[in-house]
């Protein structure tokens, strides 16, 4: 008799055991579960404008009627806004942003943005991190990353630009890792590049007026452009008179130069200055055309010129002594895209996805630097033969960096940390100012996952 108390005493901890076993599994099966599903987060600051729209403040111009957004962190109390369409200073329009009341319906949210665990991102690249194009830790360079200073902090967002045991430098906009210049893809160029112009064939703006304001205008001669840049020569005023080629040529202001300015920020003041790495990318109406176009591009220390051809679907690309050829593929989207820009001290052109030419800057002659000081337009695109038919047209520039205090170069060493930026420098508290020293690897939480194409994250920011 004395022998069942025991035995069902074995019993009873024999079956809590297994109990316990299986609850651990159950726990830990959905802990690897949930480490892999993506999270979902509202972006709250304006530090990775205008790839991520943090809160946006709504204005409307009482001159011209125009509806505005400004990022809310950009705006400060008691100051007017200027508008971006008429360039008319409000004096009327200063409200005292820490009264919530004068914020009432006039604030739109962020976005709702998914970003994938870093055990997730792990997984996904441990082919990457064996070849060595990705960190142990499954961050490459230029992944936005949503990190946790610490456990009691908030969980912010920034681009990753630097890692442990590396030379990470900001030198005249551009980033330097151990002194050697970051060059971008074309894709990854797109992907965190901003919006200066979009043009649509379609858009019911499309007149005279409408084309003139203060973020740049694409003109044709004194006419509206239409969509198809033909060879067609304009008529002469007289027969003696040289026929001139029709031109398309996209205007700034600034002494027709692109500059840092981002006008999502309502008060800015960081100091203005023409910037180096700019493109344009347009959308075939009519792919099968067969035409020649050259473009040329204007900036502080380069003038390239390209030329383009297009011959059924294959596509041949000029510039000094380089030359291309490719093929044009449709998108997923059925659209035809081909994007030209000066990043990083190259020349490149390409699809959003692939890129054709790559080749270094040349150094601009004598010749061209006399027009330095004129205002002529940046970019310039000429019709040589056929009619190219364009759909869209956009114009774009690359993140210019500026160090702390607005300063041209700045450096870190990181140690064993990584050095994180915002796209936004003119608005963005990062690794310049608040963390000199890097962030521990382990702060970051995950990578935000971006499905969009290249350009479709550009014609988002329209």
């Amino acid at each position: 008799m004395s022998s069942h108390p025991r035995r069902w005493f074995m019993y009873s901890l024999s079956g809590l055991f297994i109990f316990l076993c299986l609850a651990i599994i159950l726990a830990a099966i959905l802990l690897l579960r949930r480490g892999k599903l993506p999270r979902a987060g509202l972006i709250a600051g304006s530090s990775m404008e205008p790839i991520l729209r943090g809160p946006r403040f709504l204005w409307t111009c009482p001159h011209c009627s125009q509806s505005q957004e400004f990022a809310l962190d950009t705006c400060k109390s008691n100051q007017p806004f200027r508008c971006r369409s008429c360039n008319i200073i409000d004096m009327a329009s200063a409200i005292d942003f820490d009264d919530s009341d004068s914020l009432f319906d006039r604030v739109r949210p962020g976005d709702q943005v998914l970003f994938a665990t870093l055990r997730s991102v792990r997984t996904t690249r441990s082919r990457d991190i064996a070849l060595e194009l990705a960190r142990p830790s499954g961050l490459r360079r230029g992944d936005i990353v949503v990190f946790q200073e610490s456990l009691d902090s908030k969980r912010e967002i920034k681009r990753v630009v630097g890692f442990a045991s590396e030379l990470i430098a900001i030198e005249s906009g551009d980033l330097f890792v151990d002194q050697e210049r970051w060059c971008k893809t074309m894709e990854q160029s797109l992907r965190q590049s901003i919006l200066l112009n979009a043009w649509d064939r379609t858009s019911p703006d499309n007149d005279k007026e409408q084309s003139i304001d203060s973020k740049g205008r694409w003109v044709l001669g004194a006419e509206t452009f239409n969509g198809i840049l033909s060879s067609t020569s304009v008529r002469a005023d007289t027969p003696d008179t040289p026929e001139i080629p029709r031109k398309l040529l996209f205007d700034r202001h600034l002494d027709g130069a692109i500059n840092n300015k981002l006008g999502v920020n309502a008060h800015d003041s960081h100091v203005v200055f023409s910037v180096p790495d700019f493109g344009f990318a347009f959308q075939l109406s009519l792919p099968e055309n067969a035409w020649r176009i050259e473009c040329a591009l204007r900036s502080p220390i380069s003038r390239p010129k390209i030329a383009i051809e297009l011959v059924g679907r294959s596509v041949t690309i000029e510039s000094g002594d380089h030359v291309a050829y490719a093929e044009l593929y449709q998108r997923e989207d059925k659209s035809v895209w081909i994007a030209i820009a000066m990043v990083d001290g190259h020349l490149i052109a390409g699809s959003p996805e692939q890129e054709w030419l790559r080749m270094v800057l040349p150094a601009m002659d004598a010749d061209s630097a006399k027009d330095v000081d004129e205002a002529k337009p940046p970019i310039e695109i000429t019709a040589v033969s056929g009619s190219l038919a364009i759909d869209q047209m956009l114009v774009f520039r690359d993140i210019h960096y500026r160090g702390a205090g607005d300063s041209e170069t700045q450096s870190w060493e990181p140690g064993d940390r990584i050095v994180v930026l915002g796209d936004n420098v003119s608005a963005s508290s990062d690794s310049r100012d608040r963390w000199p020293d890097g962030l521990p690897t382990n702060s970051a939480r995950g990578v935000l996952i971006q499905t969009g194409s290249p350009i479709e994250v550009l014609l988002r920011q329209r």
